[in-house]
């Protein structure tokens, strides 16, 4: 059986700063914006300060289809008008789209409702430095991953009964990259009973990788073919724009995306783990 089981939720570990954070930017200046790589923790967060004040706050779920709206990618709030009017309201949204000017509608409703809002992105540097140029008085929380120590830390808390040398740990901070999302689907694969080294970790993760990295391998799913020409090209290493056959709008859409960044003049695969996915997908199945 499983080390864990991926629903398990009840324990939450070293987000405290970006909560107290986010407590204080929803006071003043009261639009926060949450950022984070994909697996960071951000949705975990927002239910997380959803649960410790379910009385002053609504959570949105962005991801869903069947919420009102009255723009496209925003939620219509005319609900929650009424006790934004008495008390003090805080609009929780999850997993926003990417485009700027949903951020500026979210803005614009949070005013008018006298509502303080926190909005959950994936980090894209692009679209964050498009957000602070549109609304410059927005707050910007980053999730960062954990640390080694933190990763330590995190499984032991998660996982008592989980067995690993020294060694072992590192392989799955490297592997995650401190990601608790990716960290959780890596324990969730394992089995009790085991002392676990890096070998034997590499084997489990080329045998369950899509069930390690299944966010990635959906995202990956909803791709075009062009879209993943280029990430393949990229697996390899940073190429320069020049070097990559595919326009501009392409490449600024995956790095919105959260796929790939731009360090430089040069673009990368966004995430070691994503690139070794990609690498996984290809020698085991011939394409992406």
């Amino acid at each position: 059986m499983p080390i864990i089981s991926l629903n398990r939720t009840d324990n939450f570990f070293g987000r405290e700063k970006e909560i107290r954070r986010i407590k204080e930017a929803l006071n003043d200046p009261g639009f926060v914006i949450l950022t984070g790589r994909m697996g960071s923790g951000k949705t975990a967060i927002l239910r997380r300060f959803h649960g410790e004040n379910p009385n002053r706050t609504t959570f949105i779920d962005m991801r869903c289809t069947d919420i009102r709206r009255i723009h496209e990618g925003i939620p219509d709030f005319r609900r929650i008008t009424v006790l934004a009017r008495t008390v003090e309201w805080n609009v929780l949204l999850d997993s926003m789209s990417p485009e700027r000017s949903a951020f500026t509608e979210a803005w614009k409703m949070s005013q008018m409702h006298s509502m303080s809002c926190a909005v959950a992105v994936r980090y894209s540097e692009q679209l964050i430095r498009d957000i602070q140029g549109e609304l410059p008085l927005a707050a910007v929380v980053e999730v960062p991953p954990l640390t080694e120590r933190e990763t330590e830390m995190y499984i032991r808390l998660k996982a008592p009964g989980f067995r690993a040398v020294g060694a072992g740990i590192a392989y799955i901070h490297e592997v995650t990259e401190g990601m608790p999302l990716f960290i959780d689907s890596f324990l969730n694969v394992l089995s009790d009973g085991i002392i676990y080294g890096p070998a034997l970790l590499e084997e489990n993760f080329q045998a369950k990788f899509q069930q390690i990295a299944f966010p990635w391998i959906a995202e990956l799913n909803c791709l075009t073919q062009r879209e993943k020409g280029i990430l393949s090209l990229l697996k390899d290493g940073p190429l320069k724009s020049d070097e990559i056959p595919a326009e501009s709008s392409e490449l600024d859409e995956l790095e919105l995306r959260g796929f790939i960044e731009l360090h430089g003049d040069e673009w990368s695969i966004g995430s070691e783990l994503l690139r070794r996915v990609i690498v996984e997908l290809e020698n085991q199945t011939g394409c992406i």
